[in-house]
């Protein structure tokens, strides 16, 4: 029962995120969530049997702050560039970063400075600005903005919720 996600909405029908079953479940319970969507699953006590959430919705509305950063790290770097060198379009070999700047040249170590490079093209450049190595990007690098909805499309259960979750989540192609 805890590894089924549950789509938390705030009060305002806005997705805030997804928890697990057990606590969605508690939050029902104690009155600060109500049921929005069910799923076909029932949990049963000895008392009662209880149709398990697939979307609640708070009781109270929870002001979050607007938070445009997503963490800086590899896995996002190579989400941001699709998994594909950005010099030459290999995809699906074994992935590192480059800085298009080298930081021995004063390049910073920043979304707009650092991009997703095979091994090859990343050994080619070496320690060298693209004019130099004689390359090229295929696309400049900016500072991603992923959205919410993207984030709970990937959580492992998402496919058996999706139905239910669609008419929250913005921008959710139906082919999904």
């Amino acid at each position: 029962m805890d590894d089924l996600a549950v789509l938390v909405l705030n009060y305002t029908y806005e997705p805030l995120h997804f928890t697990h079953a057990k606590r969605a479940i508690t939050l029902l319970l104690s009155g600060k969530a109500e049921g929005v969507e069910a799923s076909p699953r029932v949990i049963r006590s000895p008392s009662r049997a209880f149709p398990l959430p697939s979307v609640i919705r708070l009781a109270v509305y929870i002001r979050k702050p607007f938070l445009e950063r997503v963490a800086f790290n590899k896995k996002n770097i190579l989400r941001r560039d699709g998994h594909t060198c950005q010099y030459c379009s290999r995809r699906g070999e074994k992935l590192t970063v480059d800085h298009v700047v080298p930081r021995s040249r004063g390049g910073q170590t920043t979304w707009t400075n650092v991009v997703a490079a095979c091994l090859r093209c990343n050994l080619l450049k070496g320690n060298r600005t693209l004019d130099e190595a004689r390359l090229r990007l295929i696309r400049e690098p900016v500072h991603p903005h992923f959205l919410f909805s993207a984030h709970l499309l990937r959580h492992p259960h998402a496919t058996s919720f999706l139905d239910s979750w669609r008419k929250y989540l913005v921008a959710v192609p139906s082919s999904l």
